[in-house]
């Protein structure tokens, strides 16, 4: 049973920890994309809600990154908000994305 048990952790672990990389590199990607459009010019009244979403997906990747269990104690919870971060990270990707181009 040991043996299994520590197989178990691993297991949930892993899973976080590939999911919590997944966040990351969507949060970077979306922080990017942001970097690119401030280089371009646009202004923070622009970029507002992409930063909104940037701010949220950022909370959710903190929190679970604060707990440190790498999800072993509430897996399904972790996983439910690290996917609420890429979320975010790919909403914002999207509002930035979809600024009106200028005359």
């Amino acid at each position: 049973p040991e043996a299994e048990l520590r197989a178990r952790v691993e297991t949930i672990q892993q899973r976080t920890f590939d999911l919590r990389n997944r966040a990351m590199d969507a949060l970077v990607g979306l922080i990017r994309d942001l970097n690119a459009a401030r280089t371009a010019g646009r202004s923070d009244a622009e970029l507002e809600g992409a930063r909104d979403f940037h701010r949220r997906a950022q909370f959710w990747l903190d929190f679970v990154e604060a707990e440190n269990s790498m999800g072993f104690h509430a897996p399904q919870e972790a996983a439910r908000i690290l996917g609420e971060s890429i979320d975010f990270s790919r909403r914002g990707q999207l509002a930035v994305r979809d600024l009106k181009p200028r005359s």
